[in-house]
């Protein structure tokens, strides 16, 4: 695979016909959350601009499958939380060895939503303890996100009923009243968290300045959020949150020219991924560099350079 992956950058750099289309992966998440349509949006507008690629978005586990199958050449992109991709660029936490990843761009930042109904008494994290709880999809930056919030905050794993469940699951679960709360991670206004509360009594557990403070010195990727009031049906007042950016990756190998045309079609084309989804807002140049431990690629460090002094042409000499 990574030798196919280097045949087709080699042609694509040495100038093959427009006529030559490859098929390159972006591993996105479940059809539930943010991921996958945002991926599609991506790929949709690469397709259609770029004569030398046919990109596809594909469902995948999340944040965690998707850095291990770039590393590993199984997909071209991966869209990860900056948790997720910084540990793995350090060969932390999960990762027994460093891969060899690079941020093409930031996408947007991920709300850690800590779901509850109203009449189950939790209002807190500390009160998690002894109560079933989902922490996402088991491989998802959801888990990894949640791992963190309670093990952050001084509530180990093995005071909670942990189910791992993907977020269709979870509002599922909260609806049959199967768990007390559960962890959803991704941008405002999830589908998901927005048909819940619809449906049931939601309540949005929020997060201290205090805790936020210890989990922001714990976990440098992470920073405050506040949720606004009226994102969702029933909760009126601002809760305050979590907030993780969301990361498009690629292995350090990928030549210069092709991540600078796809950073550069990608930015003249934004309009239509706020289609796709309004997180889409946060998609500037001056938010590239929101993993601050994980390198930029070369061809997006270009891109960066050329936007602050013009408007960038978005030809990479071989089309």
């Amino acid at each position: 695979m990574r030798a196919l992956a280097g045949i087709v950058l080699l042609c694509v750099s040495a100038g093959c016909s427009e006529s030559a289309s490859n098929t390159f992966a972006i591993a996105t998440g479940g059809p539930a959350g943010l991921y996958y349509p945002f991926g599609g949006g991506m790929a949709s507008i690469w397709s259609r601009e770029l004569a030398h690629v046919n990109v596809k978005a594909e469902v995948t586990g999340g944040s965690v499958t998707n850095v291990i199958q770039v590393a590993r050449g199984e997909s071209e992109f991966g869209i990860a939380m900056a948790d997720v991709v910084t540990a793995a660029y350090q060969g932390e936490g999960r990762f027994p060895e460093p891969l060899p990843l690079r941020v093409l761009l930031n996408a947007y930042p991920n709300i850690v939503h800590i779901l509850t109904l109203e009449d189950t008494g939790v209002r807190a994290v500390e009160d998690l303890r002894g109560r079933r709880v989902s922490l996402g999809a088991a491989g998802s930056g959801t888990a990894v996100a949640a791992e963190n919030v309670l093990r952050g905050l001084g509530v180990e794993l093995d005071e909670v009923a942990t189910a791992y469940l993907n977020f269709g699951e979870t509002t599922s679960a909260l609806k049959d009243g199967t768990i007390d709360a559960g962890f959803v991670v991704g941008g405002l206004g999830l589908a998901a968290v927005t048909e819940l509360a619809v449906t049931r009594d939601l309540y949005l557990v929020p997060l201290s300045a205090a805790e936020l403070s210890q989990l922001g010195a714990a976990y440098p990727a992470y920073a405050a959020y506040e949720i606004p009031g009226g994102t969702y049906s029933g909760v009126d007042e601002p809760v305050s949150a979590l907030g993780i950016w969301s990361a498009v990756v690629v292995h350090e190998n990928m030549l210069e020219l092709l991540a600078y045309e796809l950073v550069c079609t990608l930015f003249a084309n934004s309009d239509e991924l706020m289609e796709v989804s309004p997180v889409a807002r946060d998609m500037r140049v001056e938010n590239l560099d929101k993993v601050a431990a994980v390198p930029l690629h070369p061809g997006t460090v270009r891109y960066a350079d050329e936007a602050q002094n013009a408007t960038p042409t978005c030809e990479g000499g071989h089309r």
